[in-house]
């Protein structure tokens, strides 16, 4: 619930012009029309994990833990969803493009518009999956409470960040940069700092 009430408020946030000057407020609620920012979903879940946490006097990290697989899974139907209806499509390619003309398929955007594009949901989804790997990987190596939920982050988020150069759906700018771009680049950096956190702890307990 807590993913569900902020991913939609991130993404009304985000596309203010639209809901606000356009005079659209009522479609806020529709969550069946879609529009969801992962970030703001990612925060939500966290406060609501912590909410259960609190209530059943659970430490929240070790929960945490536990949930990094499933966001990684999360998110690669996430970006298979975006690709069934044409949301968070890629940029227009051209045949001289070579690399960036590799990859992109015929796809349309939100609005049905058809062209070659950079197949930015199918990268997306593959990116999810790989990070999927690496966590399943490090499940059992990585011990400490928070550690395995902090590499999810930052290898999600940076991921994200590069795939924001490559999408030509719409989104409000900060100095050049997609809003999107930069909350994940700051998620990524909030994953680096808990990880490096962790492991001085662990160092710590090692010495005594």
């Amino acid at each position: 619930m807590g993913g569900l009430i902020l991913g939609r408020a991130g993404y009304v946030g985000v596309h203010g012009d639209y809901y606000v000057q356009h005079r659209h407020l009522g479609e806020a609620l529709r969550l069946w029309r879609g529009g969801l920012l992962w970030q703001g979903a990612l925060m939500g879940a966290i406060g609501g994990a912590a909410g259960v946490c609190a209530v059943r006097a659970v430490r929240l990290l070790p929960v945490l833990d536990l949930l990094a697989p499933h966001g990684a899974v999360l998110g690669a139907f996430a970006w298979l969803a975006c690709l069934a209806v044409g949301c968070a499509w890629g940029v227009e390619t051209y045949p001289g493009q070579r690399l960036l003309w590799s990859l992109s398929m015929d796809l349309p955007d939100l609005y049905g518009i058809r062209q070659p594009r950079i197949a930015v949901q199918l990268i997306g989804a593959l990116w999810s999956g790989i990070t999927l790997g690496v966590v399943l990987l490090l499940q059992t190596r990585l011990r400490r409470d928070g550690a395995l939920f902090a590499t999810w982050l930052i290898i999600q988020g940076f991921g994200a960040l590069g795939l924001g150069f490559l999408r030509g759906d719409p989104m409000a700018l900060v100095a050049g940069w997609r809003v999107g771009q930069l909350a994940n680049g700051a998620l990524s950096v909030v994953g680096a700092i808990l990880l490096g956190v962790r492991q001085v702890a662990a160092r710590g307990e090692r010495r005594h």
